[in-house]
């Protein structure tokens, strides 16, 4: 008994195939163009107020403020420090170097000796300027604003098929 499978075609998947294996050779500007999409949407979550990436809403500020327009937003420098980094050709990593970012994150109790740069009042240090924290023993709630929801995901995977389609 003999099995014969006849391919047509086959030379067009062949060429479209080895299409794909050369733009993967080089990954930079999809981990480019993946960098500033993620920056874009952590932002817009600034803009909205929340929600996490997960869908859970951010729990609104106890206390209040005048300048807060949103939660987690009075001067707007946690948000503008959004950035992504290129690792390597193969990998992007997105996030911010503001020392207070992990409370708001994570959540969390502060400590009498915990610090956050400030500008006014401030204690100087050879690091910069810096302020102990308003309200020593307070409770943060976690208010991620880092990662990806479901909706985040499906653009970066239409992205990643734009580009290797090669649109």
């Amino acid at each position: 008994m003999e099995i014969v499978i006849k391919t047509e075609g086959a030379d067009a998947i062949t060429a479209y195939l080895s299409t794909i294996a050369e733009r993967t050779r080089n990954m930079r500007p999809i981990m480019k163009a993946i960098g500033e999409r993620v920056a874009e949407q952590t932002k817009m979550r600034f803009q909205h107020g929340g929600p996490a990436p997960d869908g859970t809403p951010w729990k609104p500020p106890v206390s209040p403020n005048p300048k807060r327009l949103r939660t987690l937003t009075v001067s707007g420098h946690l948000r503008d420090s959004i950035r992504y980094q290129l690792i390597g050709n193969d990998s992007v990593a997105v996030g911010t170097n503001k020392i207070y970012a992990a409370i708001h994150q994570l959540g969390g109790r502060t400590s009498a000796h915990d610090i956050f740069p400030i500008r006014k009042k401030a204690l100087k240090t050879p690091f910069g300027l810096f302020k102990k924290v308003r309200h020593p023993g307070s409770n943060i709630p976690a208010r991620p604003f880092l990662g990806l929801s479901s909706e985040n995901s499906s653009e970066i995977v239409e992205i990643i098929n734009d580009w290797i389609m090669g649109k």
